[in-house]
């Protein structure tokens, strides 16, 4: 079972590096949001192959909520505000994500685990004494914009006449996010609680999928420039 999240948090990290080495070249303020996010998506899943490893403890499952539970979807939702709107209103989204997060972090530093439900595989609802408002603010606000963003580009560039890698690869991103989305929400509200690993590991290989189908256009185009 640890496989699962140890795969997703590989796939994370890899993914954060990729798009935080593009941060450095180009220099896109939404692209340092999602790397940051993405890092925060491997740190959680990290947390997760240690809970399913060694088992739950009060910290590995504080971690875990905070970066995976409540922050990570937030901040790829904002990373894909950026792109939709103009520089101010991103600043302000920013602005208020790191106010939301300041307060989940210290609600998850003072809330209360409960050894009994951390004693199975998959923590279910209500093992953290954190105020269900806060992941609902954070995931389903985020979620939208992720999958929104996403789908929204996808059908602009359909729309436009853009080459088919990009579309697939926006389309193939916004089916990984939905997946990662969809499957928390499943896993919460049937508490199916093995789906919401799963649904983790699966998502983020196809948004990292997707995401290497829209740059390998971008290097073929770049070096066709190179060498003209």
């Amino acid at each position: 079972m640890f496989l699962i999240p140890l795969i997703a948090a590989a796939v994370g990290a890899a993914f954060a590096v990729v798009v935080g080495r593009q941060y450095l070249t180009r220099r896109k303020p939404y692209q340092a949001i999602w790397a940051l996010a993405l890092a925060m998506f491997g740190v959680a899943a990290a947390f997760e192959t240690v809970g399913q490893l060694a088992g739950w403890s009060d910290a590995t499952y504080k971690g875990y909520y905070l970066f995976g539970g409540l922050l990570n979807v937030g901040w790829l939702g904002t990373g894909s505000l950026l792109l939709l709107v103009p520089p101010r209103a991103g600043r302000w989204a920013v602005i208020v994500m790191t106010a939301i997060s300041l307060i989940c972090v210290v609600a998850v530093l003072m809330s209360h685990t409960y050894p009994a439900l951390l004693k199975a595989q998959v923590p279910p609802r209500g093992a953290i004494d954190v105020s269900a408002a806060l992941p609902l603010i954070t995931n389903v606000g985020g979620s939208l914009l992720l999958v929104g963003g996403a789908a929204w580009s996808a059908w602009k560039s359909a729309r436009s006449g853009a080459p088919r890698n990009r579309v697939l690869g926006l389309a193939v991103l916004a089916t990984g996010a939905f997946i990662v989305a969809g499957g928390h929400s499943y896993a919460q509200s049937k508490g199916v609680y093995i789906a919401q690993p799963l649904s983790e590991a699966v998502g983020i290989i196809a948004m990292f999928g997707g995401f290497l189908v829209i740059e390998a256009r971008r290097e073929l185009v770049s070096s066709k420039a190179r060498t003209a």
